[in-house]
């Protein structure tokens, strides 16, 4: 089956298609360092560097899913938040070429707090749309931990059937859930590695010995900044942000603090704990790298989320139900 994959991002969501046996029709997204990610990981993918603004997606109708999260920073709570920020409604263009395309489904995934009460038009706007387009439809929060992620990540997914009932996947987590340890231990004694995305910070020594006193779980009160709990799932992975000493919102990569090490996870680390596989090479400077990793969906979690749609589109054709592998 083909998918069309809007603002693709570092290709977490469509690695999690790919693993359940879809095919990318096109991917696009306005970063050229984040499509260079996609085509250099994926050569034979059509990707498309582009606003979506700018995006005819009438060739590709007839796909059988389109799916994407729409830019978060102005719904997210970990930045500014603003209501007005013009990338809060990039989910009319999502709702445009969903129109152009007419797929089965559609996924569309965003942070929890598009569902908070300040955030409430857009969310009751993108299912108004959905359903003056003839989509059956379900939403909820869901937290990658319960779909074998190493992350506390809770994320709003929205997924929607032109025929049939729609409905989220269940958890797919067995027992207790990955912990941090379970995804980087490994890569403690492992050498710095550029190839692998895999290149420590180094930080000033006040911080480093500052963080070397941290235990699990504890905060640098300086920086709002989170020592992991090794035994435990990660904290979220963000895109960028953090604070400063003096409050201030730093601008670049800053993932949380090492379980054991004083320093912050590497991009690869922040990688495994957002379930990318090694052989996933992330494109452009660290910071750039780190962008796409925290912006992205985690990889088993779009596994669950594709395996389940696999399963709804089998309904909805009136073949027999299969667990996936036949995709």
């Amino acid at each position: 089956m083909r998918y069309v994959s809007l603002f693709s991002g570092g290709g977490g969501l469509d690695l999690g298609f790919e693993a359940a046996g879809f095919e990318p029709a096109v991917c696009i997204d306005h970063d050229a360092v984040a499509c260079e990610t996609l085509r250099s990981n994926r050569p034979a993918w059509n990707v498309i560097c582009e606003d979506i603004r700018d995006f005819d997606a009438k060739p590709y109708a007839g796909a059988d899913v389109v799916v994407g999260g729409p830019p978060c920073q102005g719904f997210s709570t970990a930045g500014k938040g603003d209501p007005n920020d013009p990338r809060n409604f990039l989910w009319r263009e999502y709702m445009r070429v969903v129109e152009e395309v007419k797929p089965r489904a559609i996924v569309l995934e965003n942070v929890s707090a598009l569902a908070h009460r300040r955030n409430g038009d857009h969310l009751t706007g993108i299912m108004s749309t959905l359903e003056e387009q003839g989509y059956d439809f379900a939403y909820g929060v869901l937290n990658a931990a319960d779909y074998g992620v190493p992350q506390a990540r809770r994320r709003l997914i929205v997924i929607g059937v032109q025929d049939g009932q729609a409905s989220l996947p269940s958890p797919t987590t067995q027992g207790a859930p990955l912990t941090v340890w379970d995804a980087i231990a490994d890569l403690v004694d492992h050498k710095a590695d550029p190839a692998l995305n895999h290149v420590p910070n180094r930080h000033a020594k006040h911080v480093a010995e500052r963080w070397a006193l941290l235990g699990p779980g504890e905060v640098d009160p300086n920086y709002r900044r989170a020592r992991l709990d090794p035994n435990k799932p990660s904290l979220t992975i963000r895109a960028g942000g953090g604070y400063g000493p003096n409050g201030d919102h730093l601008a670049g990569f800053h993932p949380p603090i090492h379980p054991t090490l004083p320093r912050q996870l590497t991009v690869r680390e922040a990688a495994r704990i957002q379930s990318f596989p090694d052989d996933w090479v992330l494109s452009g400077p660290k910071t750039i790298q780190g962008r796409q990793i925290g912006n992205a969906v985690p990889v088993k979690l779009g596994e669950a989320i594709a395996m389940h749609v696999a399963k709804l589109l089998s309904r909805t054709a009136h073949l027999p139900e299969t667990d996936g592998s036949l995709f």
